[in-house]
């Protein structure tokens, strides 16, 4: 593989594909091969009307600078490791959810790891989690990542499905992680319901 540029974040790169060919693609810097790129944290909060799903609205410079979205609606999420070499999947979850939240989870489920993102694109893998916040109290004011996080908002649980159909606008796209995470937190919701 070659390195034909690199920044702080990411890295453009080539490697050969099955028949020869020099194949392009995108790693992220702080990618190692003892953790994922990426951790997605679907997280539940517990409200007055029962458990809802935080999701954020941002603002993506890729999605918008190409006419493909005004805006993203995505889960809180973070790079692992990206500033601080030592952190782990744990520290990184508890940092991410509480800055991009302001939320402490009582409970968090590893649900999956090394999920490709866009295999054809990027080596990008995310571990998927599911984060249960059982009090509806912020824990610190949450930041808005240099205007990236544009709006916090929740989704009632049992009104997921209905609202992801109904976002289907040109201005506003779905993370594909988010979708993902969304349908791990509702199996480990079902199953912690019948564990009651």
């Amino acid at each position: 593989m070659t390195t034909i540029y690199q920044t702080k974040y990411l890295a453009f790169k080539s490697a050969k594909s099955p028949s020869g060919n020099d194949w392009f693609y995108v790693k992220r810097t702080n990618d190692s091969l003892s953790h994922d790129s990426a951790v997605v944290i679907t997280t539940l909060v517990k409200k007055e009307n029962g458990y809802n799903f935080l999701l954020l609205k941002t603002s993506r410079p890729p999605l918008y600078a190409e006419n493909k979205a005004k805006f993203c609606i995505e889960s809180p999420a973070g790079l692992i490791a990206d500033e601080d070499k030592q952190e782990n999947l744990n520290s990184c979850i508890k940092k991410e959810l509480l800055e991009e939240a302001g939320y402490s989870a009582d409970k968090i489920f590893i649900e999956m790891k090394n999920c490709s993102t866009s295999s054809g694109l990027s080596s990008e893998t995310l571990t998927y989690v599911t984060a249960i916040v059982n009090y509806d109290k912020l824990n610190q004011t949450p930041v808005d990542d240099g205007g990236i996080i544009v709006e916090r908002f929740f989704i009632q649980f049992d009104k997921i499905h209905e609202f992801l159909k109904q976002t289907k606008t040109e201005s506003i796209s779905i993370a594909s992680a988010t979708v993902c995470g969304i349908y791990f937190a509702i199996e480990r919701f079902k199953q912690i319901e019948t564990d009651r």
